[in-house]
């Protein structure tokens, strides 16, 4: 399933590029989302090309519609990995589920996610964020509900990403 989220910010580009690269952002998301246990950096490089990042994802609890399936802990654990240049202000990110064996995690082939992130410069020196990707769900019957479920709660992240961007302009 297709998606594109977007937001503008009352703030020059280079702030909400500054405030992107913070390393505050990720607790400060988990902090604010209901649904998740924790936001854990487990790589975060700056260098004046690009900025790298991993996050670590931790949900609270499956969603409702998989409660009839043996849903383990790892099974809600996935990281995001991110890569944003700063000569274009793109970033390409795509998440990998997690597990014990984070390699051969069995479930890893019923689900893929991938997309890009883009900060445009608007005329009155605000700044639009675009984030645009496609998520997958290969389950019978269910997938296609499961991916717009899981659109829903990236909806529900990047709007509380976009929160903790302004927070953190803010502080500047």
């Amino acid at each position: 399933m297709r998606f594109e989220i977007s937001h503008e910010f009352d703030a020059p580009l280079d702030a909400i590029e500054l405030a992107m690269m913070s390393p505050e952002l990720g607790p400060l998301l988990g902090e604010t989302l209901a649904s998740l246990e924790s936001v854990q950096a487990t790589e975060h490089k700056v260098d004046e090309h690009e900025f790298r990042r991993i996050w670590r994802f931790q949900a609270r609890a499956p969603l409702k519609i998989l409660s009839g399936y043996n849903i383990t802990r790892d099974m809600m654990t996935w990281d995001e990995h991110s890569v944003y240049r700063r000569r274009d202000h793109t970033a390409d990110w795509f998440v990998v589920p997690r597990g014990e064996s984070a390699m051969d995690a069995p479930w890893r082939k019923h689900f893929s996610a991938e997309g890009t992130y883009q900060l445009d410069p608007l005329a009155d020196g605000r700044t639009r964020r675009t984030v645009m990707g496609d998520i997958a769900v290969h389950l019978r019957l269910i997938g296609p509900i499961v991916e717009r479920i899981a659109v829903g709660e990236l909806r529900r992240a990047y709007e509380a990403e976009a929160s903790a961007l302004r927070r953190l302009c803010s502080l500047a």
